[in-house]
């Protein structure tokens, strides 16, 4: 599973650290309450022995002759058993050796109907048996010890007993002690701890939540400035390529351009039409993004590269062509398509250069299908051409030539658009009339410039007769 999210990736990290010191700590809590009740329990044990034990001394010392109620050693055994605090909510009582009758008890003086009570009868639950009281005290009797303990049930509370036998005044020493208690001194210890537990743990997870979202923030901080270093680095480089590449390109196409002296200036002007119509083109078609329009407006400039295996009889001839030399001179889409072909080949697949051969092979095919080399038509046409196409018959009419005068802008806007799904896609020359100004804009533009440097070259070539001629004097 791929951890996307730093959100998530916190998240796991805390319910997973929460989870397992959640479960410590109860682990850790439920071994602590069983092993203090364990010690606990036995500490009241031997307490309640040492205080049975205590009591039975106390009472040897009294020198007492019967615990009968209403005599005299009765009253001191009374005032024993209302003067000795047992701890968690215990009291001690003397009964009946013989019938389990109540004889002292702390309570008597506000509730003598104790004395009708025979708690030595209760049951004595000990090792899984049970057995009553002044019965359990009788059998150990018999092997010479006087004190049991166990559990006994009253009023419906369990209380932790001690049972010290005194059959020389016919009566059994009880210390009794609250189980419920017992276990509320269990928890008031254990509870705190648990809550300490608890407490850290929040914190442990609380700090380990915000100790990983510093961490995790550090380093995508970190992440993200070396990743924007390296993708500056990589965009440079990238542009710089770019650079390269479009300048070698364009160089290319000079060359080729160069050997029809007539043309000058014609791939500049074609990248800036066919710029103009990619952009509004792209306000309605999908196909074409901003890396579309700069890589066609590149690949524009390698329309006629294949013009560089043309014969310079035909390339450069002023008059009319024949049928054979318009053959001819038809084979530039043809031999401009495998020249990018096979270089496509060397370099494997590029989006550039599939572009750029569809513009060489379908630049000067047609609409209607009466184009060439191949008489494509319609959509089969690639995009890229059938705008190429346009730009370039545009440029070629509004152009000067030696054998041709400039034709206008108004003139040809009404040539193309005669020729509507013609020899034109319809969408393009729609582009065309829709961006028709800045079409006149850069041919004027261009023309304007073509001037100033013909202007330019006269003026140095008339400085330069008088040198020459006073030179020859």
């Amino acid at each position: 599973m791929r951890i996307k999210s730093r959100f998530f990736l916190v998240a796991m990290l805390v319910a997973s650290q929460a989870a397992c010191l959640g479960f410590g700590v109860v682990w850790a809590t439920g071994w602590l309450w069983h092993e203090f009740e364990l010690v606990v329990h036995s500490n009241v044990v031997a307490q309640g022995k040492a205080i049975a034990h205590e009591l039975a001394a106390k009472t040897a010392s009294l020198d007492l002759k019967t615990v009968e109620p209403g005599t005299l050693d009765w009253e001191k055994a009374q005032s024993l058993c209302e003067q000795t605090l047992i701890p968690h909510e215990g009291f001690a009582c003397l009964m009946r050796y013989d019938n389990g009758a109540m004889l002292c008890h702390p309570d008597l003086p506000t509730d003598p109907g104790l004395l009708r009570l025979f708690p030595g009868r209760c049951l004595l639950l000990r090792n899984d048996t049970s057995v009553s009281i002044t019965s359990a005290i009788q059998d150990v009797a018999k092997v010479n010890r006087s004190v049991v303990q166990g559990k006994v049930e009253l009023d419906g509370e369990l209380h932790v007993m001690t049972a010290y036998g005194l059959p020389e005044l016919n009566a059994v020493l009880a210390v009794y002690q609250s189980d419920y208690s017992i276990e509320l001194f269990i928890a008031s210890v254990i509870r705190p701890v648990m809550q300490v537990g608890y407490v850290l743990t929040a914190f442990i997870v609380g700090a380990t939540a915000l100790i990983t979202i510093f961490l995790t923030d550090r380093y995508e901080t970190g992440l993200a400035e070396a990743n924007a270093r390296l993708e500056n680095e990589v965009q440079k480089r990238t542009c710089s390529l770019l650079r390269t590449r479009n300048a070698v390109i364009f160089g290319l196409a000079k060359l080729a351009e160069s050997r029809d002296r007539d043309t000058g200036g014609h791939l500049e002007r074609i990248r800036s039409y066919v710029t103009i119509l990619a952009t509004q083109l792209a306000k309605t078609n999908q196909e074409i993004d901003q890396h579309y329009v700069a890589d066609l407006a590149v690949a524009s400039s390698l329309h006629d590269i294949g013009k560089v295996g043309i014969p310079d009889a035909v390339l450069l001839k002023r008059g009319k062509l024949t049928p054979t030399e318009r053959k001819a001179m038809e084979l530039h889409t043809v031999l401009g398509s495998e020249c990018l072909s096979a270089i496509s080949r060397q370099l494997g697949e590029d989006d550039f250069l599939e572009l750029a051969q569809k513009i060489a092979i379908a630049h000067h095919e047609h609409w209607d299908g009466s184009g060439y080399p191949n008489g494509t038509q319609g959509k089969d046409i690639p995009l890229a051409a059938r705008i190429v196409a346009l730009a370039d018959v545009y440029d070629a009419l509004t152009t000067e030539r030696p054998y041709k005068d400039r034709i206008s802008h108004a003139e040809v806007r009404e040539w193309i658009a005669t020729r509507y799904a013609e020899q034109f896609d319809p969408s393009v020359v729609e582009a065309f009339i829709a961006r028709e100004k800045d079409f006149a804009r850069v041919s004027e533009s261009y023309l304007k410039k073509a001037q100033e440097e013909r202007s330019a070259t006269n003026e140095q070539d008339t400085e330069i007769e008088p040198a020459a001629l006073h030179s020859q004097a």
